[in-house]
């Protein structure tokens, strides 16, 4: 799936709905009737692939958390991080809410402000992990501030046929910016590098679908553009029902979301599993590189008589002495498609990789899962893990208890009865969503996954 299809389908649905709705009702607007079901849609589909792991989306909180900690006020933006589960069930619940809202045109003017914030909040996180990626000019953040500024006042002018003037005056304005900037390099006073992005995965469609960050931004752009023109219209907008209806459906939306969200991660595992972990995975095959990149490097040449600075290959790197060596720069030339699992490295206390030993072994064993020791079920362990570990081991069967770090309560209780090693954080978040889980494997293949809670042997 990629966001092209994804907004055709959103579009083609919203177009069907729409010529339904105006059949219905011939006086509502069939063009604010479509963006209604379209920017809709679009919310529903993203929120919904977000409830079913909600923990992903809090993961994604703390990266931005850490990033925008690393930039100042760290204490402030650490003690926010310590609400993350909290941000993303509300931020998910949130966007399912505002996407029925907007459909059935409960609370117009409200749900059309509602929009509106929270797409300018997912277009602040998604720019911050985009623009990173340049070495960016005071300029390129003042300008967009004062552009953005003079649209919200647009939205608060009282005149409706003033306000669309005011509105295609400030379009123009920001694409003669946007030309402005891409011409004269007034946005960046380097190059791109997405090795300098501070967060390279938004998360915004969840596992279910990966953008790159300069895709989202531009999405999250186009999403806020419609989002200002329902804020402008939103007088207009038809309601779907009488008022008391409406209420209790966008009500049990919210609560149905609310309830879906806390059943993915408190209760028992996401209902759908959208990661390489997932069951039926093979491991060995997932840490292969889909498509390897391709790349070549290139000598940067100083003509000493021009100035002139120019690219060699090795092949017709230059003899001439009026050629002046500069740099050597590798070019990708194809960008080549990770291994979905790319960071699983399982180490001993001698710091040795045991990983290949570890997805290697052909008989059934088992992974007991902790992404942190500090914030993990320590009842689960002594009720329900370590008898289970004493089992396995009568049986002849190797489990595998997989840590952060090394933890002495935690080795301790598991003592001779298993094997502990070390292996990073963000591997073990992504291997189960469950502090402590289980995972059943068999030479590499995941057969079975539990949450601590629905756990029995």
């Amino acid at each position: 799936m990629t966001i092209e299809k994804l907004f055709l389908s959103v579009g083609i649905l919203a177009l069907i709905f729409t010529l339904i709705r105006r059949w219905k009702n011939p006086l509502c607007n069939m063009f604010i009737t479509f963006f209604q079901f379209f920017i809709g849609g679009v919310f529903i589909f993203s929120g919904l692939v977000k409830a079913i792991d909600p923990l992903g989306t809090a993961y994604k909180m703390h990266d931005y958390f850490t990033a925008f900690a690393a930039d100042g006020f760290a204490d402030f933006w650490y003690g926010l991080d310590k609400f993350n589960v909290a941000f993303s069930v509300t931020m998910i619940v949130l966007e399912i809410a505002l996407g029925v809202a907007i459909i059935i045109g409960w609370q117009r003017k409200l749900t059309a402000w509602g929009l509106l914030a929270i797409n300018i909040f997912f277009l602040i996180l998604t720019g911050y992990s985009y623009l990173s990626g340049f070495c960016i000019t005071k300029s390129a953040i003042i300008i967009p501030i004062l552009l953005f500024v003079g649209l919200l006042s647009v939205s608060l002018i009282s005149s409706f046929k003033l306000r669309w003037k005011a509105l295609l005056l400030f379009v123009i304005l920001i694409l003669s910016y946007l030309i402005f900037a891409k011409v004269s390099g007034n946005w960046s006073a380097c190059d791109f590098d997405k090795d300098k992005m501070k967060v390279k995965d938004c998360g915004c469609f969840g596992d279910f679908m990966k953008l790159k960050p300069w895709v989202t931004f531009y999405k999250d752009i186009f999403l806020t553009l419609i989002s200002m023109f329902l804020v402008l219209i939103h007088h207009r907008i038809k309601p779907l029902m009488n008022s008391f209806n409406n209420l209790i459906t966008f009500g049990t939306a919210t609560l149905l979301a609310f309830f879906f969200c806390l059943y993915n991660f408190v209760w028992t595992l996401p209902v759908v599993d959208f990661r390489p972990y997932a069951v039926g995975k093979n491991i060995k095959e997932q840490m292969k590189n889909i498509q390897d990149p391709v790349s070549e490097f290139v000598f940067k040449m100083k003509n000493k008589s021009t100035g002139e600075i120019q690219e060699f290959k090795m092949e017709n790197y230059p003899t001439d002495t009026i050629w002046e060596y500069q740099d050597r720069v590798e070019k990708v030339i194809q960008e080549g498609i990770l291994a979905p699992i790319n960071n699983l490295r399982i180490t001993d206390k001698n710091n040795a990789d045991v990983t290949e030993n570890i997805v290697s072994i052909a008989q059934k064993n088992y992974w007991i899962v902790s992404w942190k020791v500090e914030k993990t079920e320590k009842e689960a362990w002594k009720t329900k893990i370590i008898p289970f570990i004493k089992k396995m081991k009568s049986e002849g069967t190797t489990v595998t208890v997989l840590l952060p770090s090394w933890n002495p309560e935690i080795e301790k209780m598991v003592g001779n009865d298993a094997q502990v090693f070390i292996a990073d954080e963000t591997a073990l978040k992504t291997m189960i969503r469950s502090n402590p889980g289980v995972i059943e494997l068999e030479n590499g293949v995941v057969k079975k996954q539990w949450h601590w809670r629905i756990f029995k042997f």
